[in-house]
């Protein structure tokens, strides 16, 4: 096989992907640690979440009989949907 540009530079494309591979790699073995501590947090994030929508429900149900003005406008603006971030 003859020497020349061409068979170079995609010896360095492919020398550049392999080292971009092995690097990828070593991210994620050293990221890998961190994934059941973030799935832990996750679910403890909604765990809470369902129990303020639990209180949330439960205050809605009595304020059915209560007719109380100021938790009904409480009621309204917890029921409003959050910006995403």
């Amino acid at each position: 096989m003859k020497n020349n540009l061409a068979a170079a530079f995609l010896n360095l494309a492919l020398a550049g992907l392999v080292f971009l591979c092995i690097g990828f790699t070593l991210l994620v073995i050293w990221r890998e640690p961190r994934v059941p501590v973030f799935a832990a947090t996750a679910l403890q994030d909604n765990n809470n979440l369902m129990k303020v929508n639990a209180i949330l429900n439960d205050t809605a149900a009595y304020n059915a009989t209560a007719k109380d003005p100021e938790l009904a406008r409480i009621l309204n603006s917890a029921q409003q949907k959050p910006a995403t971030r």
